[in-house]
């Protein structure tokens, strides 16, 4: 990468690693319903999983995609089934009949691994980087390498207030009732994003 994209790229990072999304509203809710510390590995998770989509990207394996077509709908289908799943299973969380660590196991680093590559802003993010500031001069494994970094200290940061947030959020509630419902319009945001994404790919021309 060209020093003078350095600062852009981290800027596109923070931006667009900030915004509002299917996998922030899942780090909100995790926040919310496991605390910080305990939701810190599906944090982590969530990160590692984008740059496997960097990789990806950064490898042009995407462009393979482009010779069938028909594996679009099929992947937004079944990406959006497991992130509506994941949403589900973090909204039912009730950390009164499990252990806090118990509850931590259950939405993991494994989870979380698994979230942006089921992301369609991920992949969005991932081939627009790579194409506005990366050098197609130097080997795909570097670009891949320098992106990891930028977005290391530009997207997981954002990643972790969002996780903060929601644990902040849900610790002003001491009403059980009034955090359920938290974590459910949580959940139902989380929804509606993905719907939202879904509508885009299948409807909008």
């Amino acid at each position: 990468m060209l020093s003078e994209n350095i600062l852009p790229a981290w800027i596109f990072a923070v931006v667009m690693s900030g915004t509002p999304g299917p996998a922030n509203m899942i780090l909100m809710a995790t926040g919310a319903a496991l605390g910080f510390r305990r939701a810190l590995p599906f944090t982590c998770g969530v990160f590692i999983g984008f740059t496997v989509v960097l990789a990806v990207a950064g490898f042009g394996i995407t462009a393979l995609l482009d010779g069938f077509p028909a594996l679009g709908p099929v992947i937004t289908v079944g990406s959006s089934c497991y992130l509506l799943y994941l949403a589900w299973k973090i909204a039912r969380i009730d950390l009164k009949k499990s252990s806090g660590e118990a509850a931590a196991k259950s939405v993991g680093l494994i989870n979380g691994l698994i979230v942006h590559p089921m992301n369609p802003k991920a992949w969005l993010m991932a081939t627009t980087v790579f194409a506005q500031f990366s050098d197609h001069s130097r080997p795909a494994w570097e670009q891949w390498l320098v992106m990891s970094v930028i977005f290391l200290f530009g997207g997981f940061p954002t990643n972790c207030i969002w996780t903060w947030g929601g644990d902040r959020l849900i610790s002003s509630i001491q009403s059980p009732g009034r955090r359920f419902a938290v974590n459910l319009f949580l959940a139902i945001s989380t929804v509606a994003i993905v719907a939202y994404m879904a509508f885009n790919q299948f409807v909008v021309v």
